[in-house]
């Protein structure tokens, strides 16, 4: 996944004929659409309560609200504008009816502006709404639900409301008005600037994505969101939802994508709700969250990933880009990691101060880098967690207190992160444990390609082992390319990392034998276990940690990986034999991705039908394997699992 220097600018308005309205030829007719346009343009901004910080630039809550000059006002980069306009229609009858069609739409951007161009002469509306650029074509969406994210709302049908503040045309916004408009006649500027605590109309999104026509119920049933219950006259969200976009924004310019894989992603946010698990996103899409259905946009074919950001009175996230850059930073390493041969598994959004060492390879990896991705945005080693002009929860990423020379490791998220900044400030010229004015220059640009994956991951072969610390580290050292501000390989030698990574646990050069040598068995090419065994696979919760009251099976001994080749379409039976035998709601999951087969083996084991392992492309065909133990009520106690391939006719 490429790196963007620059921001997705503006995207090109959305353009709707007045002809495509046509509600069937012989059930109506309309007149001939204007053909003359006019330009629409604007600045969004908004006021943001910035972080304070001491004298060493140790974070130590939000400045105090109430002190006019402590705020500050700043464009909102990457934000959704829509126009709304109404067109007459003939009817058979001869009478006259109005529509309502989306007139065009973009992007601010990386300065808060807007341009579209629309058609004049028609009565215009223009929306902001909470819809921001998530990267790669997708979208992330601020959701407005009073349920928050357990609302009874599918997103099939985009349902699910969303914050706005509309405008006429002439930049007129009467209070208590749903549906302001006036006739565009010439080119207009339109600005928003959302204060603190301005309410916003929840509004539903929908519309005809092909003649861009919008029940009238959509724009006239816009609804206040301090008349709901619970809410109070003049306490509206304000400028957070802007605040939550512009920090998606900001980790957007550096990283280039924030939802996880091709999809949308739909960030629940309602002020003085939050839920049990704080901020988060539901990764597994098995969760009840997901019931069938209940993530497709028809329209678009697309699921929806669902996420919550906490918006308790005592502890509200959206200003916190400590808690929001690690989250959109998950998901960019997520995807990036869905692109691999070894695809990662999902994971839960750990709580909070968990130690977090004994993970998979990848996992720790995706959980340590997210922090330090942060870190280098923030220009700081501190995540802060504020609860108003306090401290909830402040991580230091560089902390190792409390851990043992065998929790540093390449298993550890805490050895990554505190790992990955000190080669922050070493790529900045930095020498370490530096200053708050020494961090102040950090450009996260140096480090671009550290959290990247390594080219060449398709073909035959692909990858032959899940990213890891390990491989990013070897990414310091390939050749400079002209568009990168520092050679890293210069800095990053053999000589200069063996002593700067030996504290978090980590040999440098890599080990070139035993299980750090190499993250997945080979199982060799047309495996046939009667003439050569497949060695036994060990597995162990003895480093297993509960996560809200399950086991996420997610840590180093919970899973495995392998790795075998096919020269042709191959028939196999696969048998596993579990010894001792897994108790009950217990099971291993066996995923051949590339064959789009999964299989669980419970008790002593067990064996399948017999399944083609296709040979797609240029022989040997590469085939990963990962292994996964799935015990989440229950630690199981150690035990092995012998797998066994046999050709089937």
């Amino acid at each position: 996944m490429p790196v963007y220097r620059a921001f997705l600018r503006t995207m090109g308005a959305l353009a709707f004929v007045a002809l495509a309205l046509a509600c069937g030829g012989k059930k109506n007719s309309q007149a001939s659409a204007p053909s003359t346009k006019v330009q629409i343009s604007g600045k969004v901004t908004y006021t943001r309560v910035p972080l304070a910080k001491d004298a060493n630039g140790v974070p130590t809550g939000l400045m105090d609200e109430t002190v006019a000059a402590n705020l500050v006002t700043l464009p909102a980069r990457g934000v959704r504008i829509r126009i709304y306009q109404q067109v007459e229609q003939t009817q058979p009858d001869g009478t006259k009816t109005y529509v309502w069609v989306i007139g065009g739409g973009g992007l601010t951007d990386s300065v808060g502006n807007y341009f579209l161009s629309i058609t004049k002469d028609r009565p215009t509306m223009v929306e902001l709404i909470s819809t921001f650029d998530g990267g790669g074509g997708q979208r992330v969406n601020l959701i407005g639900e009073p349920g928050g994210i357990q609302s009874l709302e599918p997103a099939t049908v985009m349902n699910r409301r969303m914050f706005a503040i509309r405008k006429a045309a002439d930049g007129q916004a009467p209070a208590n008005v749903n549906a302001p408009t006036s006739i565009i006649t010439a080119d207009a500027t339109v600005d928003f600037a959302v204060g603190l605590k301005d309410s916003w109309w929840l509004v539903d999104p929908d519309f005809n994505q092909v003649s861009g026509e919008v029940p009238a119920s959509i724009v006239t049933g816009a609804v206040l969101e301090t008349d709901l219950p619970g809410r109070t006259a003049g306490e509206g969200a304000g400028s957070r939802p802007l605040g939550i976009g512009d920090t998606l924004a900001a980790h957007l310019i550096q990283y280039g994508i924030a939802t996880p894989g091709s999809t949308t992603l739909d960030l629940h946010y309602w002020p003085g709700r939050s839920e049990p698990r704080g901020t988060y996103i539901e990764y597994d899409l098995s969760s009840a969250l997901y019931a069938p259905g209940q993530n497709y946009e028809h329209g678009k074919e697309q699921f929806h990933v669902f996420g919550s950001i906490r918006g308790a009175a005592d502890n509200d996230d959206a200003w916190d880009e400590g808690v929001l850059l690690p989250l959109f930073a998950r998901n960019a390493l997520y995807t990036i990691a869905q692109g691999r041969t070894f695809a990662s598994y999902t994971d839960p959004l750990y709580p909070i101060g968990l130690s977090l060492t004994n993970l998979s390879p990848n996992l720790a990896l995706r959980e340590g880098m997210a922090d330090a991705m942060a870190a280098a945005l923030l220009k700081s080693p501190y995540l802060a967690d504020t609860n108003g002009t306090a401290l909830a929860h402040l991580t230091d990423i560089r902390d190792l207190t409390g851990l043992t020379a065998s929790d540093l490791s390449v298993y550890s998220a805490r050895s990554v992160r505190a790992l990955a900044w000190e080669i922050i400030l070493k790529a900045n010229s930095i020498a370490s444990p530096g200053t708050a004015t020494d961090w102040a220059t950090i450009k996260a640009f140096n480090t671009a390609r550290f959290v990247q994956a390594p080219g060449a991951a398709s073909g035959a072969t692909g990858d032959l082992e899940p990213l890891s610390i390990y491989s990013q580290i070897k990414r310091l050292q390939e050749t400079k390319t002209a568009a990168e501000p520092v050679d890293l390989a210069s800095i990053f030698t053999d000589a200069a990392l063996t002593p700067l990574l030996a504290p978090f646990g980590l040999t440098w050069p890599r080990p070139t034998t035993g299980p750090e040598s190499l993250f997945a068995a080979d199982w060799g090419t047309d495996p046939d276990s009667a003439t050569k065994a497949i060695p036994p696979v060990p597995f162990s919760m003895a480093t297993a940690v509960q996560v809200n009251g399950a086991y996420p099976n997610l840590s180093q001994g919970e899973i495995a990986y392998a790795g075998f080749s096919v020269s042709t379409d191959k028939r196999y039976v696969i048998s596993a034999t579990i010894t001792p035998a897994l108790g009950a709601g217990a099971a291993v999951e066996l995923d051949v991705p590339r064959a789009y087969r999964t299989f669980l083996f419970t008790g002593s084991g067990g064996s399948t039908d017999p399944v083609i392992m296709p040979m797609s492309g240029t022989a040997p065909y590469f085939h990963p394997v990962q292994m996964r133990l799935k015990s989440p009520t229950t630690l199981q106690p150690d035990f092995m699992v012998t797998v066994v391939f046999t050709p089937a006719p």
